[in-house]
């Protein structure tokens, strides 16, 4: 993780990672991805966001129980963006994507209203396709009657 998050073009072998990540607990996974972070408190999954590593994404998400999964992506850089707002700033449909599948609608619920420092969602910040995406999702979970959020211009 460490070399992943340093070195751009570094990416480690998949699979040989899929392989370590069944060694170790969901608190090792989540105390490694808390603690590996490179200049602007950006965490593995921030970094994949930015580069629209959706496989990484999914290895290291896929790697948690579902019920950790949420943890890592509420991580948040220097200016309070999480991994989703990196993606969808970026236009990485792949990485939004990955992101948001990864998690139950309950987890959905609670990422898709963070608000970075400047008081923007990831929503708020998407473009094109992944604004598309960000929006479905949004209107989903509007839908089942449970999201709540914080800035009424949200909906």
């Amino acid at each position: 993780m460490r070399e992943y998050v340093r070195r751009s073009e570094y990416h480690p072998d998949m699979e040989k990672l899929r392989e370590l990540l069944s060694k170790v607990t969901d608190e090792q996974k989540l105390n490694i991805l808390q603690q590996t972070k490179i200049g602007r408190d950006r965490t593995a999954l921030h970094v994949a966001a930015g580069r629209n590593d959706a496989e990484m994404i999914t290895t290291i998400l896929s790697s948690l129980d579902s019920s950790y999964r949420l943890d890592p992506l509420m991580e948040k850089d220097f200016i309070r963006r999480t991994p989703l707002h990196i993606a969808a700033r970026g236009g990485h449909t792949e990485s939004v994507k990955a992101i948001l599948g990864s998690l139950t609608a309950d987890q959905q619920i609670h990422l898709l209203p963070e608000e970075d420092w400047y008081g923007e969602t990831a929503v708020e910040m998407a473009s094109g396709l992944s604004a598309d995406i960000l929006s479905e999702y949004k209107n989903r979970a509007a839908d089942s009657g449970e999201f709540l959020h914080r800035n009424s211009n949200f909906m």
